[in-house]
């Protein structure tokens, strides 16, 4: 447990820009349009990115700390349960956003009713 919680920080230096450059592709693909399914997709991203930065990075950083140290208490416990929720959340929104993407780009129909 100590090496994955200890390598995770090391992997934002590839996920925070692949997804800076993800959601600053989507905006430019957007020509300025904020209605339906494009409109849906850009409410979504305040709410992953501000998950992201101010509980799953805070987070990660710090059960680094405490596994590096050897401290699998309860506080690590229980951060580990709001981390697991946090990133279940943005796992949720992210698919959604993929969703709608894939209907933007007619890879996939909406479903009737």
């Amino acid at each position: 447990m100590t090496a994955v919680k200890t390598a995770i920080p090391w992997g934002f230096l590839l996920l925070i820009p692949a997804l800076a450059a993800a959601g600053g592709s989507g905006f430019a693909l957007a020509h300025g349009r904020r209605a339906g399914l494009i409109g849906r997709k850009i409410k979504r991203m305040p709410l992953i990115a501000a998950n992201g930065i101010l509980v799953l990075i805070p987070a990660a950083f710090f059960l680094a700390f405490k596994a590096r140290a050897g401290e699998f208490d309860a506080v690590f416990y229980l951060l580990q349960a709001v981390e697991l929720f946090a990133g279940a959340m943005n796992i949720a929104l992210i698919g959604l956003n993929m969703r709608d993407g894939l209907r933007m780009a007619g890879r996939l129909r909406a479903r009737p009713g």
